[in-house]
């Protein structure tokens, strides 16, 4: 039987690959032989490279997952960083795979390690997004907007201001509780690993330029 894990090195199909790859021009590559498909149609090998490609992607900005094997990572740390066109497109490529493809559907069938496979996809797409400067409120601010906010609901540890999420909860149940809701706080990670991979929250962030986002909001200028 090859090898199957819920680390993004931990298949056949990836290893194979990684075994070849010499600079991020490989990276590029896979990610351009997904846009090329003509159909959505993703198999598991070329989902479980894209993961791999985008784990690369990764380890050039030195965001290294904590299950990568010293001798692979001693060869990928030698390869330039990538551009942040590069980091675009391995947002994007792994957001197609989570959208819909063969790996998806492995991972949805299997109840057992799923949860795994979740927190691996949630910890990977924490590391693309860290070229996005973060910007969190401070513990102050969000008392003033909600009253301050206790432990993870999910494994009852504190929370650190950059980590945290916040959930609305609203019973549906009768028409009468609409209006009624509450909020809970926990760790992305947490969450993602209670749900199924098909429902799997893709927090990702974007670097945009603002001179872009003015001229959307208030059109090109005269």
């Amino acid at each position: 039987m090859g090898a199957w894990g819920t680390g993004s090195f931990e298949n056949d199909s990836a290893q194979d690959w990684v075994s070849d790859v010499t600079s991020l021009s490989d990276v590029t590559a896979k990610f351009d032989t997904l846009a090329s498909l003509e159909e959505q149609d993703i198999d598991v090998d070329l989902a479980s490279e894209i993961i791999a490609a985008a784990e690369i992607v990764a380890i050039s900005m030195d965001q290294v997952a904590p299950d990568i094997p010293g001798d692979l990572l001693k060869k990928l740390d030698k390869l330039e960083e990538a551009d942040a066109a590069l980091i675009e497109q391995a947002k994007m490529a792994v957001s197609e795979v989570l959208g819909d493809s063969e790996l998806l559907d492995l991972w949805s069938e299997d109840s057992e390690d799923s949860a795994g496979w979740n927190l691996a996809i949630t910890g990977l797409i924490a590391r693309l997004n860290s070229d996005v400067a973060a910007n969190p409120p401070s513990p102050a601010e969000i008392k003033e907007v909600s009253g301050g906010f206790g432990p993870c609901v999910f494994c009852s540890k504190d929370i650190d201001p950059k980590d945290l999420t916040s959930l609305s909860i609203r019973d549906m149940s009768s028409k009468d509780n609409m209006a009624m809701s509450y909020g809970v706080y926990c760790h992305l990670s947490c969450l993602n690993g209670k749900l199924h991979p098909r429902h799997l929250i893709q927090n990702w962030k974007f670097n945009v330029d603002e001179a872009l986002v003015d001229q959307i909001l208030k059109g090109p200028a005269d």
